[in-house]
């Protein structure tokens, strides 16, 4: 579901204002993705579509313990809160969205963080629900901009 965080961010912003904060709050998580691509020298873009959808095949976990974690939204917010105040409760809800989106993903995730409880989905990065709920996602952005 990867464009499903951003497109939730857009349908967020476009319902309750502040597009710049539910967006951020809505991708802010996959920042470390780059971590992981640089970390590991994967720079092809081939490369970085196989490995994120392959994710055990190259024995590795885009989803890092800091940021796919109750504890990285505690942080993060208080990070934004510090910078826009109140109107950091746009980005926590956003942010919190996509953890509740990503907990369906097959790959390990430590929403508990610090704590080693692992939790693990059920579809696949490009199941056909996943897929499913990208479309619906942009028929209603078509629908939210007419």
């Amino acid at each position: 579901m990867i464009f499903a965080h951003l497109l939730i961010g857009i349908i967020l912003g476009k319902l309750y204002g502040n597009y710049f904060l539910f967006i951020l709050g809505s991708i802010f998580p996959d920042i470390d993705h780059f971590y992981i691509i640089f970390k590991n020298k994967i720079y092809t873009l081939e490369k970085i579509i196989d490995s994120i959808k392959y994710e055990e095949k190259y024995n590795l976990n885009y989803k890092t313990s800091l940021f796919h974690s109750l504890i990285g939204l505690v942080i993060f917010s208080l990070i934004i809160y510090l910078v826009v105040g109140n109107k950091a409760i746009y980005f926590s809800v956003a942010y919190l969205l996509h953890l509740l989106i990503d907990w369906s993903d097959t790959d390990t995730k430590y929403f508990l963080y610090p704590l080693k409880i692992k939790f693990k989905g059920f579809l696949s990065i490009w199941s056909k629900p996943g897929r499913a709920l990208t479309i619906i996602l942009i028929v209603m952005l078509l629908f939210l901009f007419n």
